[in-house]
């Protein structure tokens, strides 16, 4: 197979249609027609097909495009790497989560930049359910989770730090003195995709009004303003700008602790800017109240990475 010909495939397919391809890319439409045929003639299948929706992969198509994404961005990982060998240069993408973005990523950005001046860095906020976004070009990701969560197939992954989840209202909240968790399952919630699952683990199984909300600011904007409940690591409570107007609810029983941790993927190891980073992030998790011990070795599911 063809490089050149594997992105024009993937252009088209992205674009649903060989006109709009040509155009985003500069090219004539003889020209990407030639290379879709001189693909599929390699290959010996189809790759697309046209339908009510335009130009569409096949489903050999489909596997194609998942794997020539793996492959472009193993190339840009390795062009980016040749380049920050060879001049300082290169590019990093990091995607966060709300939370790990807002204990450690002002620290670990300030570090980085003065040690790799010349590295162009692009970050994305991400939710926890799309620790897949290193299959979209990410070269880390740093994600929340539930203590002992299972790291996915083809990534390694690295507790940063981890702290006990709390409950929290707005400061004149009527249940903002509860005291049992069963007395919250009337409330409206509005949790991020772990917080379903640690509030079934503290007891409050199937709670009747619950809004899943990715982004802390958001949360935080419904706890303020619509008299929603929000679980948060419990070190928000004791941030007095964070916490203005907000209140911790004085739960008996304890709540699950949520962890931080880095993503990698397992099979090309890091980039030396995303090494850098990572040892910037450790660096900014060692000065967190609640960090887990450092460990020495990257959980990989099924096996331990050292």
């Amino acid at each position: 197979m063809n490089l050149r010909h594997l992105e024009i495939f993937r252009l088209v397919a992205e674009a649903g249609g060989i006109r709009a391809a040509a155009r985003n890319a500069a090219l004539t439409q003889p020209a990407m027609t030639y290379a879709i045929r001189e693909l599929e003639r390699s290959i010996g299948a189809p790759v697309l097909v046209r339908s009510a929706r335009g130009i569409v992969p096949t489903e050999i198509g489909q596997v194609l495009l998942r794997r020539a994404a793996v492959l472009f961005d193993e190339i840009r990982r390795t062009e980016s790497e040749i380049a920050q060998l060879r001049d300082g240069g290169g590019h990093l993408r990091a995607a966060f989560s709300s939370l790990a973005a807002a204990r450690l990523l002002p620290r670990a950005l300030l570090a980085f930049r003065a040690r790799c001046p010349g590295v162009s860095l692009e970050l994305v906020e991400i939710t926890s359910a799309e620790a897949t976004g290193l299959r979209a070009g990410h070269d880390l990701a740093v994600l929340s989770d539930l203590e002992g969560a299972a790291v996915q197939d083809g990534l390694t992954s690295e507790v940063l730090l981890q702290a006990p989840l709390a409950a929290i209202a707005r400061a004149g909240h009527p249940m903002a003195r509860v005291r049992t968790i069963e007395r919250l399952q009337d409330a409206l919630w509005a949790v991020p995709s772990y917080g379903v699952r640690a509030l079934g683990q503290a007891g409050l199984a199937a709670p009747r009004n619950i809004v899943v909300c990715q982004s802390v600011q958001f949360g935080l904007s419904l706890v303020r303003n619509a008299d929603a409940l929000t679980l948060a690591a419990a070190s928000l409570a004791d941030d007095p700008v964070a916490s203005r107007g907000l209140v911790r609810l004085p739960l008996a029983a304890p709540l699950p602790r949520v962890q931080v941790s880095v993503c990698l993927p397992a099979g090309s190891g890091p980039t030396p800017a995303a090494q850098a980073f990572v040892e910037c992030l450790r660096d900014a998790a060692a000065g967190q109240r609640d960090r887990l011990p450092a460990k020495p070795a990257s959980r990989q599911k099924g096996r331990t990475v050292k």
